[in-house]
């Protein structure tokens, strides 16, 4: 049914009419116990002149009685309401989906060879019988396996599937258990406001991951599993299953599982005006170094100040005003230690030091079993905050192709650059939408091409992004929305940027 409704939704878009808008392409309506009911489209006619309207079924339809009016006339900048009245019957329970062809033409004020233009509107029925639901939920997880890569922990693949004829919602909760005693590990849920949907006789894949690496010995999972459709009917599904982790995973891997809280750390170093020079009291605050692993390990803790590949620091702290104390830690399999952080800048010339400085805790965990060592290194991202921040943002955005693939689509290659100018942080955001003129209306959904992307400052950043558009698609809006990086939700400022499409 997917499928259906995405070939007919892009179908619209580059059949838009530039006279006739419809308030929709796409409604569902629900049928309760065999009832009929109405959904109604609202057509207005945008242009100068009268326009007649054909519409007709698209869809093979043997379920559902659906009534309608096959013609209709719109008079200039009139808005009409077209009633679908759907009927039912026993055999037409479950999710479906009734597609419909409108035709306007005749009268449209456009050249003769494109005086007919066609576009469907989709109505998604649900039909459910409250006295007798048949509905089929099941659950299939696959052998958990451990990540040496990104993310470190196990993940425990999981499948979905919904063998009825009606769309559902699913959610619950996963526990995992040892074996030999019941003891929970870990535990984790899916409340009803972010469920999962599933289309009728469709699965979703997907993983749970936990933090850790789990030990070599026999575990169990419980999921229970509830499913409904809005609060007409709720069901529970229960699926255990018992694995068992071998001693081999530990001679597979080339890691250990070290990580730390918080994941990066930001220090304000407050500053005062004595009678002759700005003084400052050193700041302190705890790191907590965690082992997710089931070995034993010895971490090593130091300053780096060179940032990454991606985001070299062009504002390094000294770090001969920071120390971490200890400096190295052995810690048993499952354990956390504290360490203490202590920013010191009292011999420092404060005059000079403004906005943001940046630096890396480095952590190196090991573990020696007596012939081999394994180690993982990670970085805990660090800023210095002395204040008097400045935060701004260059942006330029531009066409650097466009290419015409089809009388229907063009291939757009958009060119973005992004300059963080001021002394500190700063976050950034890109929307796109593509744009009608003619209509001045929105074609098809928003486009977030970046979320909450970090620049820090004197760096700059540059991407493409290949765009394909639709027929009636004259203007990408682009919007390039920059915040504070210590908070993203305070705006500093909003870039807009409108791009015209040649054919």
């Amino acid at each position: 049914m997917r499928k259906i409704v995405l070939i007919f939704i892009s179908l619209a878009i580059f059949n838009l009419l530039f006279s006739l808008n419809v308030d929709s392409l796409f409604k569902s309506v629900e049928l309760l116990d065999n009832k009929e009911n109405v959904v109604s489209f609202y057509f207005t006619n945008d242009s100068e002149s009268k326009i007649n309207i054909h519409i007709s079924s698209l869809s093979e339809n043997s379920l559902f009685d659906v009534s309608y009016p096959s013609e209709i006339s719109l008079f200039p900048f009139e808005t009409k309401k077209v009633d679908f009245l759907v009927k039912g019957s026993k055999t037409s329970l479950g999710t479906h989906v009734l597609a419909f062809s409108v035709t306007a033409g005749d009268n449209l004020p456009v050249k003769p060879e494109v005086s007919k233009t066609t576009l469907p509107i989709i109505i998604k029925v649900v039909d459910i019988n409250t006295s007798n639901m048949q509905i089929s939920v099941n659950m299939y997880c696959d052998t958990p396996f451990l990540s040496s890569k990104d993310k470190l922990g196990t993940y425990f693949p999981l499948q979905l599937y919904n063998n009825s004829d009606l769309e559902v919602e699913v959610w619950g909760t996963f526990s995992l258990y040892k074996l030999n005693n019941e003891q929970l590990i870990f535990q984790k849920f899916l409340f009803k406001d972010q469920s999962i949907n599933l289309l009728p006789h469709t699965n979703k894949e997907g993983n749970i991951f936990i933090e850790k690496y789990l030990a070599p010995e026999e575990y169990k999972i419980r999921a229970e599993v509830y499913y409904g459709y809005k609060d007409y009917f709720q069901e529970k599904y229960v699926y255990e299953k018992e694995f068992k982790i071998s001693e081999d995973v530990n001679k597979e891997r080339n890691v250990v599982n070290v990580n730390s809280d918080p994941n990066q750390i930001y220090i304000k170093i407050p500053k005062e005006m004595s009678p002759r020079e700005y003084i400052t009291n050193p700041i302190e605050l705890f790191v907590d170094v965690v082992n997710n692993d089931f070995l034993d390990m010895s971490v090593f803790l130091d300053f780096e100040s060179e940032g990454d590949e991606q985001n070299p620091y062009n504002r390094k702290t000294n770090d001969k005003y920071l120390s971490i104390t200890p400096k190295e830690l052995s810690i048993t399999k499952y354990q956390r230690m504290e360490t203490k952080l202590i920013a010191d800048y009292r011999r420092s010339n404060l005059v000079e030091l403004t906005g943001e400085y940046y630096t890396n805790l480095t952590l190196i965990g090991e573990s020696n079993d007596g012939t081999t060592t394994i180690q993982s290194k990670i970085n805990i991202p660090l800023t210095i905050d002395f204040g008097d921040n400045v935060y701004n943002s260059e942006s330029k955005v531009y066409i650097e192709e466009n290419n015409i693939l089809s009388d229907f689509y063009n291939n757009i290659t958009i060119n973005f650059e992004i300059e963080n100018t001021g002394n500190s942080s700063v976050n950034y955001d890109i929307y796109m939408r593509k744009w009608n003129s003619v209509t001045n209306n929105q074609v098809g959904n928003e486009i977030i091409l970046k979320s909450n992307q970090l620049l820090l400052p004197e760096q700059t950043d540059e991407l493409t992004e290949k765009l394909v558009t639709e027929l009636g698609v004259d203007k990408i809006l682009i919007e390039i929305v920059t915040s504070k990086g210590t908070d993203p939700n305070e705006i500093i400022k909003v870039d807009n940027y409108s791009l015209n499409i040649d054919r």
